[in-house]
């Protein structure tokens, strides 16, 4: 219900500020009654706020453990859907709810960086493997999402929506397929981002 309420309480003042066009919507509608990953690139604290009030959906977010530890904060973050994780060890408990909240058909945030980065593409050993093995653990397909820059108030961007991108559920047990599946979402996610730019790693 706060969820509810307060994106209401939000939308317009938000989509009015930090003004984003959604290019791509036919491939988010390939997914319409499925849960799915999405995975995006991350330059910004607005990005998950964003993604939820123009995608209008209750994702469950993984969000770094440091924000929870303000009760009040922690509150909301929870009401949101937010899964505290410690980015400094394999956080055993954190991928349990992960894998949990997939299994019951939640969709999920996930940025493959892990932590906000200076550039909107993925460079090569940015990215970890979660995304992938969340999504082969579960047979999640993933949604590939990028920013094509830094959001900034009264300054338009751009939401690029990219094809599903399915795991082979044959392959959960191969070591080698993780890496592979997860280079190609990343590889999803830059292909996006091509004719958006004339230089790689160009900056904001």
């Amino acid at each position: 219900m706060i969820f509810y309420i307060s994106l209401i309480a939000i939308f317009l003042p938000m989509i009015i500020i930090f003004p984003i066009k959604i290019v791509g919507k036919k491939n988010l509608k390939k997914l319409k009654g499925q849960n799915y990953i999405l995975a995006c690139n991350h330059t910004s604290n607005l990005d998950p706020v964003m993604l939820i009030v123009k995608l209008r959906k209750h994702f469950k977010l993984v969000a770094k453990k440091e924000l929870f530890k303000n009760k009040f904060a922690s509150f909301f973050l929870r009401q949101y859907g937010a899964i505290p994780i410690d980015r400094s060890q394999a956080d055993t408990a954190a991928i349990k709810e992960i894998l949990s909240a997939l299994n019951k058909k939640h969709s999920l945030i996930i940025f493959p960086q892990g932590t906000r980065a200076e550039y909107v593409n993925i460079t090569d050993g940015e990215a970890k493997e979660g995304v992938a093995m969340f999504s082969i653990r579960t047979n999640t397909p993933v949604l590939p999402v990028v920013f094509n820059k830094k959001i900034k108030a009264f300054k338009r961007t751009k939401l690029l929506i990219g094809e599903p991108i399915y795991p082979d559920p044959e392959k959960k047990k191969d070591k080698q397929y993780l890496a592979d599946f997860s280079d190609e979402i990343v590889n999803k996610m830059n292909q996006l981002l091509e004719g958006e730019y004339t230089h790689e790693n160009e900056r904001f």
